[in-house]
């Protein structure tokens, strides 16, 4: 017997039940673990669905925008599109306990190279693109600790509080860290977003962190303990996650339009036109020659067809970074008596295709439409140029009927 879908099965609830998007829907935001590292197993799931990864890298060596998506961001979409793949997430992922969208905030932070001791490091976050639509349901601060040139030999704290309200967001205590490995520190600061959950346009949030030892709380400088940021890499700057649940169905064209305005270049238009128009002239074209069918009328009964959706085609791959296309698929077909049971017809389309049958002129047939259409992860650059998961309703036909 063939254990590794037992397997897979197993390494992506593991993977899955770190996150606070899925540990939402058992729990209540306020009772997520403080202070979670990353653990072999999470490595161990990326190799196993390293398939669902593969298909992003590509694209980034082509990609324009200055915006590197995370590793962790990736690792979401791996984990989230891996699930769908598997289908496991039909009826769990869209519990309305469960966050669908998951945007990330990278540091704007500087450490001051004058400062000769510094007890306490600013986080700067510009959240502003995170929207009334959504229904906040989790954060947590990634802070990426290096090996330290100097090992702090003792048991230490780091306090993670508000610049504002120097309210106490997340505590923990670090051990000696390996000199030969490097670290994410991963902390709850869900409380913040809590007493913030409407925050105004431009908002930027402000972390502090401090670390000390000993029972009389001796201040320890942060760049001496692996925190220092400076000539870090974009991948090892620090990372809020922001978990939400849209309100409503989100209109991928609405977020294509939004990010295409505020990116923008004032002559984009004027010297090339409009990509996504030119993309569709061609696209309509090409679809009418194929739909012409030498001017014979399909008699095929109503079913699903394939449909493949090319994003780059579309105009689209200047922010979405994956996946890259997808098999949306499309129904086609008559609806002709009798229906069949697969088809699920409602009541109406019953009576309406048998007064079809009787007197065509009378009534036109039912139509051939989805009867079920399941969702698909979208990875993508938002208009602040953050990195952002989606999840979005009803992109792929599963099955169809008459309607």
């Amino acid at each position: 017997m063939n254990s590794f879908p037992a397997t897979s099965v197993y390494l992506l609830f593991v993977f899955l039940w770190d996150l606070p998007a899925v540990r939402s829907a058992f729990f209540h935001p306020s009772s997520f673990q403080r202070g979670v590292k990353e653990t072999g197993i999470h490595r161990l799931f990326k190799n196993v669905f390293a398939s669902s990864l593969s298909q992003i890298h590509p694209q980034l060596h082509g990609f324009k925008d200055p915006t590197v998506p995370h590793e962790y961001m990736l690792s979401i979409y791996g984990t989230y599109s891996a699930a769908e793949k598997m289908g496991l997430n039909t009826s769990f992922f869209q519990s309305s306990k469960s966050a669908n969208v998951i945007t990330s905030f990278v540091d704007r932070g500087q450490d001051d190279p004058s400062h000769p001791h510094l007890h306490r490091q600013k986080y700067l976050f510009d959240v502003s693109t995170l929207s009334d639509r959504e229904e906040l349901m989790g954060a947590e601060l990634r802070i990426f600790r290096r090996s330290p040139a100097n090992l702090f030999p003792r048991l230490f704290n780091i306090d993670i509080v508000s610049c504002e309200s120097q309210q106490l967001l997340a505590s923990r205590s670090v051990g000696p860290q390996d000199p030969t490995l490097a670290e994410w520190q991963v902390l709850d600061v869900w409380e913040y977003f809590k007493n913030h959950l409407r925050l105004p346009k431009g908002k930027e949030v402000c972390f502090e962190l401090k670390a000390s030892f000993g029972k009389r709380q001796r201040e320890l400088d942060p760049r001496s303990l692996g925190f220092d940021r400076n000539g870090r890499l974009q991948r090892e700057r620090a990372l809020l996650v922001v978990f939400a649940r849209s309100k409503k169905a989100e209109n991928l064209f609405d977020d294509r339009r939004t990010t295409t305005e505020n990116n923008r270049t004032p002559n984009a238009e004027a010297k090339g036109g409009h990509p996504l128009k030119a993309r569709r002239k061609r696209r309509t074209a090409s679809s009418s020659r194929h739909g012409k069918r030498h001017g014979k009328k399909t008699k095929s009964r109503c079913s699903k067809r394939p449909l493949h959706v090319n994003f780059k085609e579309l105009g689209w791959d200047d922010w979405i970074i994956a996946p890259l296309d997808y098999e949306a698929y499309h129904c086609e077909g008559v609806c002709d008596f009798p229906l069949r049971s697969h088809l699920e017809p409602t009541n109406h389309a019953i009576i309406q295709t048998l007064m079809n049958s009787m007197d065509p002129s009378s009534t036109p047939p039912s139509c051939c439409v989805p009867a079920k259409l399941t969702p698909i992860s979208i990875l993508y650059i938002d208009s602040g140029n953050n990195v952002v998961y989606k999840q979005y309703e009803d992109m792929v036909v599963e099955s169809c009927g008459c309607r």
